[in-house]
């Protein structure tokens, strides 16, 4: 219903006409509201009256928030206690993610199932990069981006995610973000003569040799063999992308 979305969304909530109530009846409410939305700050007021900088340039959807692998950044204890309709799915697996997979996958399900998310995130280590990578979004607004938060000497690297929604598909997410997941071990090293998909030559694919191996999270940096030694990424390490020469 509208109010669970609401409740869902936000990022601060008032909880208005709280001097017509007991002190008892307050407590219930919100934590009621904390199930549904564990991470909103709750203001109590009287005709609405909080003071402004407590709403206003709060950068609440902001990835400087998220900084370090928090724990209860992916908590979903309790989020599933409310309307029947809303429920959230999380999971996470040891290993690393390949971004332009993320990014293939965030799209298609904004499109497929936009209308019934509410918020989504994530904490996630990319192939290649030291910096933990950070995504959250709220229904179609998706936003994603390496912090300053880098992964400690012997952390395990792991990739987490926890949506939220209604009518959720969860098999369908669970299987979708497995799907993100890749290996440092490539089919090319570097030296290889490859041919990379960059819309010219037969097919697309243009010659190239392979510079660099997990070059800012991309399989691949391929200098290609034309005038101007072009240099390109190869995103995924798949045949569609780049191929043997």
């Amino acid at each position: 219903n509208e109010a669970v979305e609401q409740v869902a969304f936000a990022d601060r909530i008032l909880l208005n006409k709280t001097d017509l109530v007991d002190e008892a009846e307050l407590a219930p409410i919100e934590a009621r509201i904390k199930k549904i939305n564990p991470s909103a700050e709750i203001f109590r007021c009287q005709q609405s009256n909080v003071d402004p900088t407590n709403l206003i340039g709060i950068k609440a959807f902001s990835l400087d928030k998220t900084l370090e692998m928090d724990p209860e950044f992916l908590d979903t204890e309790g989020e599933h206690e409310h309307d029947p309709t809303v429920s959230s799915t999380s999971t996470k697996f040891e290993g690393y993610l390949n971004t332009s997979k993320l990014d293939k996958w965030i799209t298609e399900i904004i499109q497929t199932m936009g209308a019934n998310l509410f918020r989504y995130k994530g904490v996630l280590a990319v192939a290649g990069m030291d910096q933990k990578f950070v995504f959250q979004g709220v229904g179609m607004l998706f936003s994603g981006g390496f912090t300053g938060s880098k992964w400690a000497p012997g952390e395990t690297r792991e990739c987490r995610f926890v949506f939220i929604g209604k009518h959720l598909d969860k098999d369908a997410l669970l299987a979708g973000f497995d799907k993100c997941r890749c290996d440092l071990e490539t089919r090319f090293k570097p030296g290889d003569k490859v041919l990379a998909k960059v819309g010219k030559g037969a097919d697309g694919f243009f010659p190239g040799v392979i510079l660099k191996v997990w070059d800012e999270g991309n399989p691949y940096r391929i200098e290609l063999q034309d005038d101007e030694k072009t240099n390109v990424w190869g995103p995924v390490d798949e045949a569609i992308y780049v191929k043997a020469a």
